[in-house]
């Protein structure tokens, strides 16, 4: 299993809404896309503003196939749009962890 993780930066209180709302309407788009939904965090105690997004992959084929389903689709181009606007681009980060097997 791939566990994908994208670390946002919100620029402001309005943001933030935005930011949200685009979230909402990308897990709407997965389901049409039949790709996997996003669960969505914030840090309890620690920096404001900061929104995690997290994706589980069975596979690293199905992280590559999520990845060119959602770059092709238009309405995920004009999501990303808005939330470029809402977020500060140069404070965000990915990472993609994988499992440990323990057996």
């Amino acid at each position: 299993m791939y566990r994908e993780r994208i670390h946002l930066t919100v620029s402001d209180r309005a943001g933030w809404g935005e930011a949200v709302d685009v979230m909402k309407e990308m897990n709407t788009i997965m389901d049409r896309l039949a790709q996997p939904k996003a669960t969505f965090w914030t840090e309890t105690v620690g920096r404001f503003s900061r929104l995690t997004v997290e994706i589980d992959h069975v596979d690293l084929t199905a992280y590559e196939a999520n990845h060119k389903a959602i770059y092709s689709d238009p309405d995920v181009q004009k999501q990303m749009q808005r939330l470029s606007a809402a977020t500060i681009p140069s404070e965000g980060w990915t990472e993609l962890l994988e499992t440990v097997p323990v057996d």
